[in-house]
């Protein structure tokens, strides 16, 4: 086997493995609050809890792909392959963000999420929370396309930066999607199933994380 279609071969292992840890980490932590603490009935795991599984694991992998090269122990010696892991990243956590949308599609309702809902209607929380994550997605977008080969050849490395940019907007969107939707349970510690803090609260400190590399650090 040619030594590059090794080293190809083993940075797909590592991807996969990467992805599987953090899905697994996270799968182990909602079954865990929701069903195990909370009580939330089992058939609701399929799409209810991989729900929030997937969500939380897309924040997480834009996160570090905007926090890859801004800590010293995310540094790699080798530039080409951080770039590389930091696009693996951010297609990643874009792709499974999208798969988080279209779940949430599937299941909003106020049989869902009554607290985000008035009735059969949506109060302010639910449509906010929903805005900012549509808008986070949109946000994503922008960097995954400019990602292509194709993209930054033909709009130049200067703009091509621009349009990865536009991801901090889109972590600040995600920022203010989850402290909509459950900042009232943050607060009361006594209410956290199992003691766990909520998911919401989890993503919201992973969305801050690179925004405060960026902006607030070098203020």
């Amino acid at each position: 086997m040619p030594l590059t279609q090794h080293a190809d071969e083993i940075s797909k292992s590592l991807k996969i493995k990467w992805i599987s840890i953090v899905l697994s980490f996270f799968m182990v932590y909602a079954t865990l609050r929701y069903i195990v603490f909370k009580g939330v009935d089992p058939i609701h795991f399929p799409l209810y809890i991989v729900n929030k599984v997937i969500s939380i694991s897309g924040l997480f992998f834009l996160a570090v792909s905007y926090v890859t090269g801004k800590v010293k122990w995310m540094r790699f010696e080798d530039a080409s392959r951080q770039n590389r892991f930091i696009k693996f990243s951010g297609i990643t956590g874009f792709s499974l963000s999208a798969i988080h949308i279209f779940i949430s599609l599937i299941i909003l309702g106020p049989a869902y999420f009554p607290k985000l809902y008035a009735g059969e209607m949506m109060n302010l929380k639910g449509e906010l929370s929903m805005l900012m994550g549509v808008f986070t997605l949109y946000c994503f977008s922008i960097p995954a396309i400019t990602t292509l080969p194709v993209m930054q050849e033909t709009f130049g490395i200067k703009r091509w930066q621009q349009g990865q940019r536009i991801g901090y907007l889109g972590l600040f969107a995600a920022l203010l999607h989850v402290t909509i939707m459950g900042f009232s349970g943050w607060i009361d510690v006594s209410s956290w199933p199992g003691y766990l803090p909520p998911i919401t609260m989890i993503s919201a400190i992973i969305a801050i994380i690179p925004l405060y590399l960026k902006f607030l650090r070098q203020s």
